[in-house]
């Protein structure tokens, strides 16, 4: 049952993305072209797709399925034969206890959840899919994944071997079909294993593919040192970089298709002692922006983040290391303030969402885009909101304050460890104290660890060392307070099962919210140490990373060897 169109329309409205005016002539193009009306929507950019589904979910009263970011139960899957669920768009994807979950994109259909209730003999759980939900999870119809993928390289490795005379160009071996099969298959596989990363490292005896899966890297296969001049090179080719050039580092993108999803892929070329190692960074265009309570921010910090970004002006910083998911962060922040009533514009390298109503620029530093030059054009677009992908240097930080101090509210990103060390990082970067306590309004340290799989969590009493090592880790963090924490006698580890096979599944951000008070505004700009900065946040009861993590830990989302893993990085 699709939503009412009266209801549809109040909803949209209401959300102030669009103007009556502006709903009613979206509804006379969708039965002009026999569309739906949020299909129109959506189309012309007036409202996010994310946006809608979150509309939706809330009509429906249930929760998002988000399949692209799990891997699926085969074995439940299959309890629905697939052209069936292809047909009616749906996915059986896990079991928990007698029920079992079922992502629709209708959930309205009474009618198949019934049936699905008469067909299976279970209680029905329903979860709301997207189109690419569905095509995600019906991938694993198609049997054992990894198994398929072996078989595939392994057949492909004895035909390249055969194929690659040694007299063959590189431009000629790397356009051998069983090389191209070879490089495909390995992507095609990372997109199927939620990879971030896929790593190609020769060493001397061979080639080792890794993929980065929630953080941490895996070897995935070997393959012939001999075949590594044609991948190297079919990579070159793809990402249009030189493929004679083997002892200067290269940068360069492609665009992968896979099925009906296109993957934005970021390649580096560097030479190593063994010769040039190449690593892929997977952007798929299919992900939405996750908005802030997916990313795991919850009570106090929520309600700081969102007060902050009530204010017409200043900067918000994100901080944390490479891959901490400071970008995503940046993004569920301008989901929130993404109305028509404002000019967002932003200047990232790379683009990796795609939003509706976000000018957004790509940093070309051969066209003369940096994040500098680029800010400081936007600034003349008649901007209210800016986004600069990152401050690394004095140009682009002294734009940014500039911006922020003349009536824009600007976001960005630092590499800093936390939140208070991004203060020296501005004084070192250039940034004089008066201008950074006058425009700093918030700052969002982070990192990500890995969730437990709830198919196979289990509870465990805490041992003595546990204990210790919570212990030992409040006296690094606050070196001159005694810390007496309430540990739990239970908490929660990972097991092992056929759907996630290491105990963990999908990652979630641990965070550090520090808001600048006019206190802290003052001690900015007087001579501070840093444990003056850490007194004062501590006194204004800013919650550090690691008490943000042992919330998550005793609530069952991760674990202790999570948290201080990523804390003692």
């Amino acid at each position: 049952m699709p939503i009412p169109e009266r209801k549809l329309r109040k909803m949209i409205v209401e959300s102030g993305l669009v103007s009556v005016k502006e709903f009613e002539s979206a509804k006379t193009e969708a039965h002009r072209a026999g569309q739906k009306i949020e299909n129109v929507l959506i189309g012309r950019g007036d409202v996010p797709e994310s946006y809608f589904f979150e509309l939706l979910s809330t009509f429906y009263g249930v929760p998002m399925a988000g399949l692209t970011r799990r891997t699926i139960n085969m074995e439940v899957l299959r309890m629905i034969p697939e052209d069936f669920a292809k047909t009616r768009g749906i996915a059986v994807f896990d079991q928990s206890e007698s029920k079992l979950k079922v992502a629709m994109q209708d959930p309205g259909d009474i009618k198949l959840i019934e049936y699905l209730r008469f067909k299976t003999g279970s209680e029905i759980e329903v979860y709301l899919a997207t189109a690419a939900d569905i095509i995600h999870a019906l991938r694993f119809y198609k049997g054992d994944i990894s198994k398929q993928f072996e078989i595939i390289i392994e057949e492909n490795i004895k035909k390249a071997l055969i194929a690659s005379p040694e007299t063959a160009t590189l431009e000629r071996l790397a356009e051998n079909i069983p090389i191209v099969t070879i490089i495909d298959s390995i992507i095609e596989f990372a997109v199927l294993s939620r990879a971030s990363d896929i790593h190609f490292e020769r060493t001397a005896e061979k080639l080792i593919v890794r993929y980065r899966i929630d953080g941490i890297l895996k070897d995935i296969t070997e393959l012939p040192k001999e075949l590594h001049p044609a991948l190297t090179a079919r990579i070159k080719i793809l990402s249009n970089l030189a493929i004679d050039e083997h002892f200067k580092p290269q940068d360069g993108r492609f665009k992968f298709k896979f099925e009906d999803e296109a993957v934005d892929v970021r390649v580096s070329v560097m030479p190593t002692f063994h010769g040039e190692k190449s690593v892929l960074r997977l952007l798929r265009g299919a992900a939405r922006p996750l908005n802030l309570e997916e990313l795991g921010m919850v009570g106090k910090n929520l309600a700081i983040v969102k007060d902050a970004i009530t204010k017409s002006h200043g900067m918000i910083l994100s901080t944390g290391p490479t891959g901490s998911g400071k970008t995503t962060t940046l993004y569920a922040i301008l989901h929130l303030l993404n109305k028509p009533g404002v000019n967002i514009s932003t200047v990232e390298d790379p683009i990796e969402y795609d939003v509706p109503r976000l000018n957004q620029t790509q940093v070309n530093v051969k066209a003369g885009i940096t994040f500098a030059t680029g800010l400081r054009s936007l600034l003349r677009q008649n901007p209210d909101i800016l986004m600069v992908g990152e401050i690394r240097d004095l140009e682009t930080a002294e734009i940014a304050v500039n911006a922020a101090l003349t009536g824009h509210l600007l976001l960005s990103s630092l590499h800093t460890n936390d939140a208070i060390t991004s203060i020296p990082r501005l004084t070192d970067i250039g940034v004089p104290k008066f201008l950074m306590s006058t425009t700093l309004n918030l700052i969002i340290a982070q990192r990500l660890v890995r969730k437990i799989c709830q198919s196979c969590i289990e509870s465990y009493p805490v041992s003595p060392e546990i204990k210790k090592a919570i212990q030992d880790q409040f006296a690094i963090l606050y070196p001159k307070e005694k810390i007496t924490y309430a540990i739990p006698e239970l908490l929660y580890k990972s097991g092992t099962c056929p759907e996630c096979s290491v105990g963990y599944q999908g990652q979630v951000a641990i965070f550090e919210v520090l808001t600048v008070t006019p206190a802290m505004r003052e001690i900015i700009n007087s001579e501070w140490t840093i444990e003056d900065l850490r007194k004062q946040a501590r006194k204004e009861g800013m919650m550090t990373m690691f008490e943000d993590g042992l919330a998550k830990v005793e609530a069952g989302i991760t674990t202790i060897e999570e948290i201080l893993r990523v804390i003692r990085e």
